[in-house]
């Protein structure tokens, strides 16, 4: 708990926000800040109240929502060094959303006056709170539904828009020419010369207009995102591919930024964020010391949630030597609550690929690569059936015509059950606790690989070219130590993904649960000892 003006001033720059003042301004910021406490439960500002004050969580935490007509819906749950209620005071508009403490909380506030002040002293908050408002307008207007319900969104980017002028650079140069051609033919005598400049012109001119709207729409299609639980880059080009590449939080290493000169000059760069295995690329990220520092305060955040919940764990199992049961708190009981994969696929499909049986779920291939395997045979098979109706009009006459018959008529039919069954064969598997792909031959070998989902550092997922994203396959890469998994030619991939995410929270929760109880077993004995210790050494 920040007890003094000085603390204040040291706590302030690892919010992010206050990063790179002087220790003087710190001083003149925190003199401007007081301190709120709530309790657990308690309601700090409603939707469609005035905006007066800006935030900062000091300790506990809060929850974001809109009161609904019938549930509320959560929007973010704030930890401690999270700023808020800027938004409103940005734009003179009400309070969107309501905010309540969760649990016992210290909130910092700032007068409406004392807040203008800043953005009028300090014009680097200014910008940083501009891209952060900016940010959450994205976060209402797109849906993820890949996400968790109990997953908060804290970031929501697209790439710089120096990128897309930069990608429009050609289109510009396009409609110059075009332009030209269209003056050309205004200048031209001839009028074949002039209505051929003036058709060039004219295309030229229609050309540069789509390929502007492509690369706007191209730019409007990739994301970067960041959770309190992973941080997640969304890549769809227009017509060509679309993917998802993700790392949970609890494998990052570090956050790195690369920069060019241009990059420095106009305010962007490359994050690079780093695993065990791998990098998570978000390329020409506005603002990107502030998204380097909010990627590290939730990677930290996290870790010191960890280290909370052992903490009250230890002071749960002390509280019950000395007699005082306590409950689970809050968090434990989430943590506890089992994660369902549910099968939302038709009750009866010819070529079922997903398959739900409890905590396991089965995939296979599209039913697009079954197909394409099956053409040739299929076509082999159709044209021996014309040849011999052609041959003999009817039915075979002799027992050895009918062998030949059935020859050539049965070796394509034989493969087009062979490949079915291969085709059934292979299977991509996740489990409560592992991930498995099996390619069996029909009447051959069976080859098996598996890893366990503790080894997962991170995912992602691709559909590549227009077939893959009309039919909805491709494939769901796995990068688990040293080594990768893919599930090639799947259907629905994001939605592999999120069945795989979803068991890697569930194992981490049960492991964690799993620990934890066995740590209080531990303590509990540690404690039993020493009582009895300690009750010896009284009686001698």
């Amino acid at each position: 708990m920040i007890g003094s003006k000085e603390s204040l001033t040291e706590w302030l720059p690892k919010t992010g926000l206050f990063r790179g003042l002087t220790e003087e301004h710190l001083d003149q910021i925190a003199a401007r800040l007081a301190v709120f406490r709530l309790e657990a439960g308690a309601l700090l500002y409603a939707a469609g109240d005035r905006a007066d004050n800006f935030y900062l969580l000091e300790s506990g935490e809060l929850q974001s929502w809109y009161p609904g007509e019938e549930e509320a819906e959560r929007v973010a749950t704030l930890n401690p060094g999270d700023f808020f209620g800027d938004h409103a005071l940005l734009n003179g508009n009400p309070r969107q959303m309501s905010v309540s403490a969760s649990r016992d909380s210290a909130v910092l506030y700032m007068p409406r006056k004392d807040f203008e002040w800043m953005l009028e002293a300090f014009p680097e908050l200014a910008d940083r709170l501009e891209w952060s408002a900016h940010s959450h307008e994205e976060q209402h207007e797109i849906h993820f539904d890949w996400l968790r319900n109990d997953e908060s969104v804290h970031l929501v980017a697209r790439k710089h828009s120096a990128y897309l002028w930069m990608r429009l650079i050609r289109a510009m140069i396009t409609s110059i020419v075009g332009l030209l051609a269209v003056y050309t033919a205004i200048g031209t005598p001839i009028p074949e010369d002039a209505s051929r400049w003036a058709a060039i012109g004219a295309g030229l001119l229609v050309l540069a207009i789509l390929w502007a709207i492509w690369e706007y729409m191209d730019w409007r299609n990739d994301f970067y995102i960041l959770t309190d639980l992973r941080v997640v880059w969304l890549e769809q080009v227009l017509l060509r591919s679309s993917s998802r590449k993700e790392a949970p939080l609890q494998s990052i290493q570090s956050v790195n930024i690369h920069t060019s000169m241009l990059g420095r000059w106009m305010g962007f760069g490359d994050i690079v964020v780093r695993t065990y295995t791998g990098t998570v690329l978000m390329p020409v990220v506005a603002q990107p010391e502030q998204v380097k520092h909010l990627i590290e305060q939730h990677v930290d955040q996290l870790r010191k949630q960890n280290r909370s919940e052992k903490h009250e764990n230890i002071r749960l199992v002390v509280r019950e030597s000395l007699g005082h049961p306590a409950e689970k708190g809050l968090d434990a009981a989430k943590a506890s609550e089992p994660l369902e994969i549910i099968d939302n696929e038709p009750r009866f499909q010819l070529f079922k690929t997903r398959q739900v049986k409890g905590v396991e779920v089965t995939y296979h291939k599209h039913w697009f690569v079954l197909f394409g395997s099956l053409i040739l045979p299929a076509f082999f098979f159709t044209a021996v059936l014309y040849v011999l109706n052609i041959l003999y009009g009817g039915l075979p006459p002799t027992s050895t015509d009918w062998l030949i018959a059935v020859g050539f008529a049965g070796l394509p039919l034989a493969v087009i059950v062979y490949r079915y069954f291969d085709w059934q064969n292979d299977i991509y598997r996740v489990t409560a606790d592992s991930l498995i792909d099996s390619e069996k031959k029909p009447l051959g070998s069976e080859v098996t690989k598996s890893a366990p989902l503790a080894n997962v550092l991170s995912l992602e997922n691709h559909r590549v070219g227009l077939v893959g994203l009309l039919l909805n396959f491709g494939v769901v890469r796995i990068n688990v130590g040293d080594s990768s998994l893919e599930f090639v030619d799947v259907h629905d991939p994001v939605q592999i993904q999120h069945d795989i995410f979803i068991r890697m929270q569930a194992l981490k929760s049960s492991e964690r649960e799993r620990q934890e109880e066995e740590e209080r077993r531990r303590m509990a004995e540690w404690l039993k000892v020493y009582d009895e210790e300690r009750g010896g050494t009284n009686a001698s």
